[in-house]
């Protein structure tokens, strides 16, 4: 396996994070044969920090740390100290932000440095991957991406390892004609966020494949509320396809899977999203 293996999430969530976690126990197999990390260890637990790049309150985060701790649990018997932090990087991401969050680190774990890091990410992975190079230089990290973002490998710590899900937009209009086979126009749904505009720009790129069946609209660029105005007056034949939003067209933080459940209450039109958590 190298640095990342990329993993394509389609259109069965269940099933197919139950695989990721497959893929991220044989991860963390892979890097505690090759570091030790989780040798047996008489004198004491074993620290592992959890660290998402997200909000707390994103109701994605929370599922995979906890699918985490369990794996981590059945890969090793003897006692586990699991610490977890919500850096919310996403949707603020100044330089002076990063810097907070850096010394709280340092500061926090100073005496108490973690045996392994599990980095749980949504964007900004080369900013934070390089804050804990800096923090922790010899402490190795399993990055785990919920992200359409690249994940280039040059100047990673050879101490990481991870795995990235990918959306299958494809897969999702396909579903979406075989369910509203009368379908004319979809409505796409996005924020400002670059990790939004990761996002968006793979959806239209796959909407092309259907652009002789379908009418697409991008709405990447408006505020929340006006967007759950305008949903809900959608003519028939119509479909939504939510994306991602973390920063909406008025510059407004905003929780993703909240305002994708925002937009399926108000909307005329049925609403499609593309990973099972922003369903609640």
């Amino acid at each position: 396996m190298g640095l990342f293996e990329s993993v394509r999430i389609m259109n069965r969530p269940v099933h197919c994070v139950r695989f990721w976690f497959l893929c991220l126990l044989c991860v963390l197999a892979s890097l505690s044969a090759a570091s030790n990390v989780f040798a047996a260890d008489s004198e004491g637990a074993k620290r592992v920090l959890i660290i998402s790049t997200g909000s707390r309150f994103s109701i994605g985060f929370p599922i995979v740390e906890q699918n985490a701790v369990d794996r981590l649990r059945e890969l090793h018997k003897g006692r586990l100290e699991i610490y977890a932090e919500a850096l919310d990087i996403i949707r603020f991401r100044s330089e002076k932000y990063q810097q907070v969050f850096h010394d709280y680190l340092r500061d926090k774990y100073a005496n108490d440095a973690p045996d392994v890091i599990v980095l749980i990410y949504v964007g900004n992975l080369g900013v934070t991957q390089n804050h804990l190079q800096q923090i922790f230089p010899t402490t190795p990290v399993v990055a785990v991406g919920l992200t359409e973002e690249e994940t280039p490998v040059s100047g990673f710590s050879a101490r990481t390892r991870g795995v990235a899900q990918r959306y299958d937009p494809g897969g999702t209009m396909e579903l979406m004609l075989r369910l509203q086979p009368d379908l004319q126009r979809v409505v796409l749904i996005g924020g400002t966020a670059p990790v939004d505009r990761e996002t968006m720009n793979r959806v239209i790129r796959a909407a092309r494949a259907f652009s002789k069946r379908i009418e697409f609209l991008v709405w990447d660029n408006r505020s929340i509320d006006d967007i759950l105005d305008a949903v809900a007056s959608l003519p028939p034949q119509t479909a939504v396809l939510f994306t991602r939003m973390f920063r909406d067209g008025a510059g407004r933080a905003t929780i993703s899977a909240t305002a994708a459940q925002s937009i399926a209450k108000a909307s005329a039109a049925p609403v499609y999203v593309m990973s099972d958590p922003m369903l609640g």
